[in-house]
């Protein structure tokens, strides 16, 4: 902990060798935060920074993440209600998060996995046909988000939504980082030309650790030696930063272990960075197989025959209820749970599109469950088993059905495939 006590006029002037030992930069001094008997803080001030450090405010704790995890931090600071300004650090990767009573109102960053677009690619609002039509129109003068609305790719709502998640996302991301440096300045700062957001902080930390929890899977499956990574025929426009640097490091078919250290990435930010190139299309990450095996193939036929009977026995208890009232109130009630759902079940749930009568497109749930790391066919029968223990509740407390039975025991054997 440290209070700053002496203002940036208080600076003193440094020489030369003392500069570039410090690694500062031409605009760049320190101060000094604290010091005791062992150790001297030095604040560094004045030069370029990729967000606007709040000087003005009092830098009150600064840590080695390697030593005091993120979500460790981030509960105190949650637990103390602190208002200021967090900013994480690693190597090029810097994060900032803006906190009002510990709650979490917004925050940035500088990784293009982080950007709007992307997170939108990822919740399935938008495609990536969308995304780059609007890149292509793109000027510093205007938003991604605006564009994608005026060209009616998505409704303001959609958009609303979409800067949630990306806050959201952004969050959660950090509690994948190991290493790294975290510094807190305290006191109200808020962010320039955006509105307050009102997150919660404990549900955050929560789904960060379980999302570091499933890239640590996608990465157990990457260093698979028979786990193959590909560049396709066209690979996405306006790739940038890490994304361009993996896309130029493939060589044809590839091994995880040799590709992120061509493209100089740590494990983590590269498995990271395959997530988002295979949404964009510019990867293909596989499973060699085996000489005369289709272990993959029919992997991924179980998918598919998991996703299709969910969805064929979600429309069967859907049909009495719509006979009786109509369409649109099932589909109504079905998109809420849905909706609730996904905080559990993100990857496959979010933004589910449901038709009049509460019938689903089985293509769309697949291609999201064919790309999900790990155990594919026990999350799917997890995420719509919930909609489909929804629908069976309904079925049998509906007041204009005299005889769920029937219809329940007609659906035994379907039933019976999940």
């Amino acid at each position: 902990m440290a209070r700053d006590s002496d203002g940036p006029g208080a600076a003193p002037q440094l020489s030369d060798d003392l500069r570039s030992w410090l690694g500062l930069q031409e605009h760049e001094s320190v101060r000094v935060l604290a010091s005791g008997a062992r150790a001297i803080l030095l604040e560094r001030f004045g030069g370029a920074s990729p967000v606007a450090l709040p000087w003005d405010r009092d830098l009150v704790l600064t840590a080695d993440v390697l030593a005091f995890p993120l979500p460790e931090l981030l509960n105190l600071i949650h637990a103390a209600a602190k208002s200021g300004f967090l900013f994480f650090e690693d190597e090029s990767h810097t994060k900032a998060v803006y906190l009002h009573h510990g709650e979490v109102v917004f925050a940035t960053s500088n990784q293009n996995a982080d950007r709007l677009g992307e997170c939108l690619l990822r919740m399935g609002v938008i495609t990536a046909e969308q995304l780059s039509e609007a890149r292509a129109a793109y000027t510093p003068q205007t938003q991604i988000g605006r564009l994608l609305v005026d060209r009616g790719f998505l409704t303001p709502r959609e958009l609303w939504n979409g800067v949630k998640l990306q806050v959201e996302e952004i969050v959660r991301s950090l509690f994948s980082y190991g290493s790294g440096t975290v510094c807190f300045w305290e006191g109200e700062v808020r962010p320039d030309n955006v509105v307050r957001l009102s997150l919660p902080t404990r549900r955050l930390i929560g789904e960060g650790l379980k999302r570091r929890d499933e890239l640590l899977k996608y990465l157990a499956w990457l260093e698979d030696p028979g786990v193959r990574i590909a560049a396709t025929a066209r690979p996405a426009a306006s790739l940038s930063g890490a994304e361009r640097a993996v896309v130029q490091a493939l060589q044809g078919d590839d091994r995880f272990a040799s590709l992120y250290r061509r493209a100089e990435l740590d494990p983590l930010s590269c498995a990271r960075t395959l997530q988002l190139l295979g949404l964009l299309g510019a990867v293909k990450v596989f499973k060699a197989e085996e000489p005369g095996g289709d272990a993959a193939t029919a992997a991924d036929d179980a998918v598919r025959d998991c996703v299709i009977a969910h969805v064929k026995l979600l429309a069967e208890f859907s049909a009495p209820i719509v006979a009786v009232e109509g369409s649109e109130g099932i589909r109504d009630r079905l998109e809420r749970v849905a909706e609730e759902a996904s905080r559990r079940y993100p990857e496959l749930l979010s933004n589910l599109r449901v038709a009049p009568g509460g019938v689903l497109d089985p293509e769309q749930i697949i291609e999201r469950a064919l790309r999900f790391p790990g155990e594919r066919e026990r999350e799917v029968g997890l995420a719509l088993g919930e909609l489909v223990s929804y629908l069976e509740f309904e079925l049998m407390n509906h007041p204009k059905i005299d005889d769920p039975d029937e219809f329940l025991e007609a659906m035994e054997g379907l039933r019976a495939q999940l």
